[in-house]
């Protein structure tokens, strides 16, 4: 009933005229907003732009959704209780975070919770707009809307860090940024045997949707056009963006009409099979937590009498409690592959691409241990780790030992190539841009005492304050400046109208012309550059290995 009642409200919203009286009060010192669960305070930031500072609107920690605590642990988002005037001038609490492995926690935690969110909770349920500070003409079309979602592997992350600020957008773009918080790890995909109801497993998705539903419900009041919606993410935000692609038939109303994935797809992800009966990870945690009895005896200790810290510390330290989705084929399909070469997805223009090292990131807890590498990732498959390692020689390309060859690796087994495949069975039915990218700015990188800057490269992420401008300006080189506005100007135009070229020069994928060269390359020179290339690379290694043909 739920589903049935979410899908028909997202599909059959009635169109909201906006008027000039619902945006009104984005011009005061404090700007409000009346939505439909009462009126919010905002504050209000300001840019730096071309001409001066320029004023932005920010309303932070709307709560979207009840709060899913008590008995509410494990079940679908409910509207909020209304009221009648609450600040929304700071972030709400995070989603219960999850950063495993623990070997990786030191890294995981500089990047993605720097710094800490004032709590994490299961009351998380809280939605961010980012929106111009100018007056309004009802007159005039209401402004494009872009819809983020965090990055952080399905175990962790936080729409209020830093990074993902969306005030230069709003103020020098003129669209607005809403990012929502979404659960993860056991409290966002709870595969237990006792949810038999398939898409209730996969509430992390359900929260996604219920955060797009607010959008199409309450966007008007802040001057945005719910008709105009570009869902984007980055690595697991970029999953959820093409799971969301995939799981709309073309002409099935939608509350979106572009997408954007950054280092990040499901169709091609080299993961394992679709299995709705195992239930490996929930039965892990349920023996460390001495939850004992039948199936329900279990979930009841689980979902009553284990708190929210037991469940963190216990998915923490036990690496066989890793959870994944349902396929629901709902919010979720079981077969995306098909789908997108068969067309029948979301016919809507899509940005899609990867970072050229995007796997150095990931290559940090094996450093130099090309067995625990192939361990991990390939269980050991000779034929593949062969292959990998013929392909990859050391001594060029800029690999110079085994962690820098092993970063190669990864970054084309599960990011580069899967982009690459991608965009040549999308391009077919709808227009598809693929982009590289490959800048290194001092600011952007990480921990460089415990991860040396020959290990990093342009890695999973750094593209982030990149495309929302939100990169040190104190240190920042003029050409981390320039590339900064080419990639935010492009994510913003391809949002306000994706039928046009996102930058200038930027080819569809196929449409390179004589030469091939059809993917835009943010960094050419490892720093501002930016035009158009040839790249395919050593792809056809892991297609002839099969895993463009590998099925979920």
């Amino acid at each position: 009933m739920y589903l049935h009642t979410l899908r028909y409200a997202l599909l059959s919203a009635i169109t909201l005229v906006v008027t000039a009286d619902e945006v009104s009060d984005a011009l005061s010192a404090t700007p409000t907003a009346t939505i439909a669960s009462g009126i919010i305070i905002g504050t209000t930031t300001s840019v730096s732009g071309p001409t001066g500072s320029v004023a932005v609107n920010k309303f932070l920690g709307i709560p979207f959704a009840a709060a899913p605590t008590g008995d509410a642990r494990f079940s679908p988002p409910q509207a909020p209780a209304p009221w009648t005037t609450i600040e929304t001038k700071d972030f709400g609490n995070s989603c219960v975070q999850v950063f495993a492995p623990l070997a990786l926690r030191p890294f995981t935690e500089a990047v993605f919770n720097n710094p800490p969110p004032k709590a994490e909770s299961e009351d998380c349920l809280y939605i961010n707009v980012f929106a111009p500070k100018k007056a309004w003409n009802a007159s005039s079309p209401p402004y494009p809307v872009m819809y983020w979602m965090y990055g952080g592997a399905w175990k962790f992350g936080f729409a209020g860090l830093p990074w993902y600020d969306g005030s230069h957008f709003a103020g020098l773009e003129d669209v607005i940024i809403v990012s929502v918080n979404y659960r993860t790890n056991v409290f966002g995909l709870p595969q237990a045997p006792t949810i038999t109801n398939l898409t209730e497993r996969n509430l992390a998705m359900l929260d996604q949707r219920f955060g797009l539903q607010w959008v199409q419900d309450n966007i008007h009041h802040f001057g945005g056009d719910k008709d105009r919606v570009t869902i984007f993410g980055q690595s697991a935000g970029a999953f959820a963006t093409d799971a969301l692609i995939t799981s709309y038939e073309p002409g099935q109303p939608r509350p979106f009409r572009a997408g954007i994935m950054e280092s990040g797809t499901y169709a091609y992800l080299p993961i394992g099979n679709c299995n709705n009966s195992d239930f490996t990870a929930w039965n892990a945690l349920t023996t460390t937590l001495n939850c004992t009895g039948d199936d329900t005896a279990k979930f009841n200790c689980i979902k009553n009498d284990r708190s929210a810290a037991q469940l963190k510390n216990a998915q923490e330290n036990n690496t066989a409690i890793s959870f994944g989705m349902a396929c629901d084929n709902i919010t979720f399909v079981s077969d995306p592959r098909t789908r997108l070469e068969t067309n029948r997805t979301a016919t809507i223009p899509v940005i899609l691409g990867s970072n050229t090292l995007d796997g150095s990131f990931y290559s940090i807890i094996f450093g130099q241990d090309v067995d625990a590498f192939f361990a991990t990732y390939f269980a050991n498959n000779a034929t593949i780790k062969a292959a990998a390692l013929a392909a990859y020689p050391q001594g060029s390309e800029g690999r110079t030992d085994n962690q820098t060859q092993l970063a190669q690796i990864y970054t084309d087994y599960f990011f580069h190539c899967p982009a690459v495949w991608y965009g040549e069975a999308s391009t077919k039915f709808k227009p598809t841009y693929r982009y590289l990218f490959n800048a290194v700015f001092n600011n952007t990188r990480a921990m460089t005492t415990q991860w040396p800057v020959q290990y990093q490269g342009a890695w999973h992420t750094s593209e982030i304050p990149i495309v929302f401008s939100t990169y040190n300006e104190s240190t920042a080189e003029a050409s981390e400046i320039t590339l900064s506005n080419t990639m935010r100007m492009a994510w913003a135009g391809f949002a306000k109208d994706p039928s046009k070229a996102p930058v200038s020069g930027w080819p569809v994928v196929g449409g390179g012309g004589e030469g091939g060269a059809d993917v835009m390359s943010f960094g050419t020179d490892g720093k501002g550059a930016f035009g158009p290339v040839v790249d395919k690379d050593k792809c056809q290694v892991w297609e002839d290995l099969g895993f463009r043909t590998q099925h979920l």
